[in-house]
């Protein structure tokens, strides 16, 4: 036999066909490809009798434009239905109907864990549960909105008489997060977020500059000693870290040594640095930007009206932190009889927690130090009294920038 016959009745032997099988399977092949034809021919036809001809029709521009602008249109609306789908979100609750509330922006070394800590016994108030600094607006905006949301408690109700003033019906509290670091974002993304959120409440935290960047030098320093990269923060877990069998993404703390954390404690002391380190790192362009209050505020208070911004003195947590608390959660949103309610159930040791600051009884920089003017020390006397020569460096290096937050101060009626 040829080859070709012995290749046909191999093929034969793997797929075995009858002749009449074969016989059907052609005749409908060809009954397909006239019907297709077929189709084509009179699909043809109906467009050329339709179309007019090519002198009288010719799409402008804007004809182009407008179809771009539906099929865009179109392909958005999808994908936000998609998105929205397969984002776990409850139909019920849609990016749309999100309102943030509140944002506490600064200052970073104010105070923030303290607010952040007790605006948590708040029932009217709703902080993302699992972290307190979400780093949205600058770190994780790639994540889209619909993340962000998601990091908030949308099944959490309070009572009607606490909740938003605009719409006493609702039983949405009030959602807001606190990140210090937002205070230094760009123009474009204020405006963004103004844009989106334009009823926002802001709060910012000022406290005596030569303390906060002193404050903000030794955390560096420790997070350093720990091995953590820039950005990050140290909680006490120990120079190595190892996985929680729960939850393999989450750190598990280690168990340091005696010895270890020793060792740890002398490599991050602020005496194991000489005062050159120090104005070092001071003079960074991270550490003097965030010393710098007034320029970064200026760019809030562009995008937002000046009463939706609180400036609050860090030492008035310390003098009177019942008071404090109250305005700021007054600020937020909550009624007065409210917001008192709230303040009187807290215990005297929780509201003075993790507190340290001097008294005054206005808010001012002085220009020549960069320090808060009190009547008493303030706390950058007791950090840096072994260190005269360092204080007066930072005192010296920070001046202008305390110039120009009094000038801010005094334009928004703070002085």
């Amino acid at each position: 036999k040829s080859s070709r016959e012995r290749r046909h009745k191999k093929i034969e032997y793997l797929f075995p066909m009858s002749s009449e099988i074969m016989s059907n399977f052609h005749s409908l092949l060809n009954s397909f490809k006239q019907n297709t034809a077929a189709a084509t021919s009179s699909s043809a036809a109906a467009a050329s009798a339709d179309a007019p001809s090519s002198a009288s029709f010719r799409p402008s521009s804007s004809s182009k434009k407008r179809s771009r602008d539906n099929h865009c249109e179109s392909r958005t609306q999808k994908n936000t239905t998609s998105t929205s789908r397969k984002s776990g979100i409850p139909p019920a609750i849609s990016t749309s109907s999100f309102e943030l509330s509140f944002l506490v922006i600064g200052g970073q070394k104010c105070g923030t864990s303290w607010l952040n800590n007790l605006l948590r016994k708040c029932h009217a108030i709703s902080l993302p549960p699992n972290e307190k600094e979400i780093h949205f607006w600058d770190w994780h905006y790639q994540r889209g909105y619909e993340w962000y949301i998601k990091q908030f408690d949308l099944f959490r109700r309070c009572p009607q008489q606490s909740c938003s003033n605009s719409d006493p019906s609702s039983s949405k509290p009030f959602y807001g997060e606190i990140t210090p670091c937002y205070v230094v974002l760009p123009s474009e993304k204020i405006e963004e977020i103004s844009r989106i959120f334009p009823q926002l409440k802001l709060v910012f935290i000022a406290r005596d500059l030569v303390d906060r960047a002193w404050s903000a030098l030794i955390m560096e320093l420790r997070n350093q000693t720990s091995g953590l990269t820039a950005g990050s923060f140290a909680d006490g877990s120990g120079i190595q870290t190892c996985h929680n069998a729960r939850d393999p993404k989450k750190p598990k703390k280690s168990v340091m040594s005696v010895a270890q954390k020793r060792r740890m404690q002398e490599l991050s002391s602020p005496s194991s640095q000489p005062d050159s380190y120090y104005m070092e790192r001071l003079r960074n362009a991270t550490h003097d930007s965030r010393s710098n209050y007034a320029k970064h505020l200026r760019n809030w208070y562009e995008h937002f009206p000046p009463e939706t911004i609180l400036i609050v003195d860090y030492r008035d947590i310390e003098s009177d932190p019942r008071g404090t608390l109250s305005k700021i959660v007054q600020h937020i949103g909550l009624h007065e009889e409210e917001a008192r309610k709230y303040v009187e159930s807290l215990d005297d040791r929780v509201l003075g927690q993790r507190v340290n600051a001097a008294t005054s009884d206005q808010l001012r920089i002085d220009d020549s130090t960069a320090s808060i003017k009190s009547s008493q020390p303030s706390s950058s006397d007791y950090f840096l009294s072994q260190r005269p020569n360092l204080k007066r460096q930072m005192q010296k290096y920070l001046q202008h920038h305390a110039i120009e937050f009094n000038a801010l101060l005094k334009e928004k009626g703070y002085l």
